[in-house]
């Protein structure tokens, strides 16, 4: 239902707009790609970790955790001008990381009174459940209070709506206006990433109201950016059952999500661009699936940037604070847990550009502070490990794409470690 209605509000821009507006439609503004994609992981989850008993205790068939199989994706990312000042924009996933011989009920009897279109995605991330008999997971939540992990595989439709907004550009100089479902970037991507890298599976999309505004000064541009987020939606008013069966409440199946506003500033000036953002307030119940209430998140980033035609240096920080509630559901002594400042995730990069054949060579350093799973002497809080890099920030294709999210159940890529990389990228042929 959620998906057909942002399909009729597209065709309802259109519709409206065609007796006014020379409408333009273009699959411009965002990447589109279309992608095969081959994958074999030979003990990358915490099964092989196990004996074949230990394996088969939680449910496994063995301690082999030999993975194979293809997936495609189609993204397309169609725009709907509508006029100089308004432009429709979306991002379709006719296929969404389908995997290959994953159509349900294709040799079922009744198959052809049913629909061929549902199918199986890889969701992007080797998560593997049940987790309660893992060791480290255990350590944060205690024995047998494991959060169950994510499936691998979803069953879902062919087509899927991933983002889908309006720009408004205000008359007289007045800024500009992004309203509806798109994606949340911010710097290098550690933490607010969209997903555009065609290498990667997941992304930060949410409802959203943006305004911008950017003025003239000492020589540079600054940029003002105020927001206003609706990450999950509650029990709405005025339909169905209520959570105890009684009153009336359209019940969504998820905790309420929310922030109270944020901004953001930004300064560029020549080769230089600096920035920085704050979400003084943001609340969500049933927080990971779990009795847990987010009562107050506090996060911040900082953002710098200087880059020449021959060399780049950029550095990003986020860091975050706040508390749980509702802990002694998950076996906590304490109902209240605090969410220490010294939650801190980092990257630094520098970059250079020779020139062919090697078009760019850098080196990255990146940090993800971890928890000290240390109840007796800290209460219990969490000095780190709710912060993480996000699952859409490729580093590598095995040990923070997979290994280390097995490792701790979580959809993020570094989890309390820290990496050096290097790489570079070099054309084989020019013109090609």
């Amino acid at each position: 239902m959620n998906k057909a209605k942002w399909v009729l509000f597209f065709l309802l821009a259109v519709l409206v707009a065609v007796p006014s507006y020379a409408v333009e439609l273009t699959l411009g503004g965002f990447p589109s790609y279309f992608r095969i994609r081959p994958q074999f992981y030979k003990n990358s989850t915490f099964v092989s970790a196990l004996s074949n008993a230990q394996a088969q205790a939680l449910g496994f068939n063995d301690a082999d955790d030999n993975i194979v199989f293809v997936d495609s994706r189609l993204r397309l990312t169609p725009q709907l001008v509508l006029s100089d000042a308004v432009t429709i924009r979306a991002q379709v996933d006719v296929m969404d990381n389908t995997i290959w011989g994953g159509t349900n009920n294709l040799l079922e009897r009744d198959v052809v009174f049913e629909s061929l279109t549902p199918t199986d995605r890889f969701r992007g991330a080797l998560l593997v459940g049940p987790v309660n008999g893992n060791v480290l997971f255990n350590g944060l939540f205690g024995a047998g209070n494991g959060v169950a992990s994510s499936s691998p595989v979803d069953d879902v439709q062919y087509f899927n709506v991933r983002m889908l907004h309006v720009d408004i550009v205000l008359p007289h100089n007045l800024g500009f206006i992004r309203a509806g479902r798109q994606p949340f970037d911010w710097g290098l991507g550690i933490l607010a990433n969209g997903g555009w890298d065609p290498l990667s599976d997941l992304g930060f999309v949410l409802d959203r109201f943006l305004y911008l505004k950017s003025w003239p000064l000492m020589k540079g541009t600054f940029t003002f950016v105020f927001v206003s987020d609706r990450f999950r939606q509650g029990q709405l008013p005025g339909f169905g059952q209520g959570a105890g069966g009684t009153g009336n409440s359209l019940e969504t199946g998820s905790g309420d999500g929310y922030d109270g506003g944020a901004f953001a500033l930004i300064y560029n000036q020549g080769p230089l661009t600096v920035g920085g953002y704050l979400f003084p307030y943001i609340h969500q119940t049933n927080f990971g699936g779990t009795n847990l209430d987010l009562n107050r998140f506090t996060l911040w980033a900082a953002l710098v940037d200087y880059k020449t035609d021959t060399w780049r240096f950029v550095g990003e920080m986020q860091q975050a604070q706040g508390d749980i509630t509702g802990a002694q559901s998950l076996g906590f002594t304490e109902d209240k847990i605090n969410i220490d400042a010294s939650n801190l995730i980092f990257a630094v990069r520098g970059e250079v550009y020779p020139g062919f054949p090697v078009s760019i060579g850098a080196v990255e350093f990146g940090w993800a502070n971890g928890d000290n799973i240390d109840s007796v002497n800290d209460g219990g809080d969490f000095q780190g490990n709710v912060l993480a890099f996000s699952a859409a920030y490729n580093i590598d294709n095995l040990l923070f794409k997979h290994i280390i999210p097995n490792i701790y159940g979580l959809e993020n890529s570094v989890i309390n470690a820290f990496y050096v990389r290097g790489w570079m990228t070099a054309k084989l042929m020019d013109h090609m």
